[in-house]
Order: structure tokens, then sequence, then C-alpha cells
């Protein structure tokens, strides 16, 4: 635990060495690690401002927390695609479980975007991952070369 000088406040802040990356696997990683750790921290870097301030709100069991590792370990990543300060790590369309990661770049590194992650992205029954088409985002882009049906499931071309 170290402290932190803030004006006339000292602040306590536990260093768990979990940052934002160089890279968007980087960050990637980092979460991972937070989640196989049980750290529902909403104050870690690796975070965008807005996500922080959104799971200050929210309570993460350390269920979910090991089921996002679980599910994670059997995703077979395509690799990250980038535009200016956004960038996606997406999957596989048969991997309908493994949904995309979005990213911005700050001067911390690159964060993840779970507000628009939440806003953007929703399951069905069987926790397939699907688009909400009505909602717009700049991390479309890392799409472009992908079909979706009707009601935002992404279709594998032939």
């Amino acid at each position: 635990v170290s402290k932190i000088e803030s004006g006339s406040q000292a602040v306590a802040r536990v260093d768990t060495g979990i940052t934002a990356g160089t890279s968007p696997q980087a960050t990637l990683n980092s979460y991972l690690e937070a989640m196989g750790q049980r750290n529902s921290s909403p104050d870690l870097l690796i975070y965008t401002p807005e996500t922080r301030a959104m799971l200050k709100g929210w309570t993460v069991t350390p269920a979910q927390m090991d089921n996002e590792v679980k599910t994670h370990r059997n995703c077979a990543s395509q690799g990250t695609r980038t535009r200016g300060q956004y960038a996606v790590i997406r999957y596989r369309i048969k991997d309908r479980f493994c949904a995309p990661y979005f990213f911005r770049k700050s001067s911390e590194g690159w964060q993840l975007d779970l507000t628009m992650m939440q806003k953007a992205i929703r399951f069905n029954q069987s926790n397939y991952w699907r688009f909400d088409r009505s909602v717009t985002h700049p991390f479309a882009f890392a799409f472009d070369d992908w079909r979706f049906d009707k009601n935002g499931f992404p279709i594998a071309m032939k």
C-alpha cells in the first residue's frame, strides 16, 4: 500500500500491478489477470474513465470473474484491429461465446471501454453475442469485413 498526496489529502492506494498496456492485447492480459485475481476494483487504470465511473455502481461477483477467465481460455483471437485511438480484439465468428473487446488509447495506455461494449453488445439465452443494431459506435470499423443478420448476429462469410 502506498500513499499518494492529493492536495491536502493523503489517499491510500494498493499497487496491484494491473496497468493499462502499450497494446490492446497487453491491456486485455492485465484485465484477465485482474479477473483471475478476483480483483473487481473499479479504479484500475486498464479501464477508461467512463468505465471506472460505471463500475463504481456495479457488483461483480467472484463467479462472474471466474467465468470471464474460463470463457476467454476457449477464444481464438483474430488479432487486433486499430484505427486512431480505437482498437478491437475480435474472435472467430464460430466462437459465439467470445465477444469482442473494445479499447481506447489514452495517456495511460490502451484502456478497456466496457461502457461502449455494454451499450453495443447483447447476449441471447445461449450466451451468444450480437450487436444491438440501434447503437452506433466508433468500433464498427473492425467489422467492415463481416456481415450481420437483422438481429445483429455475425454471419460466417463463405
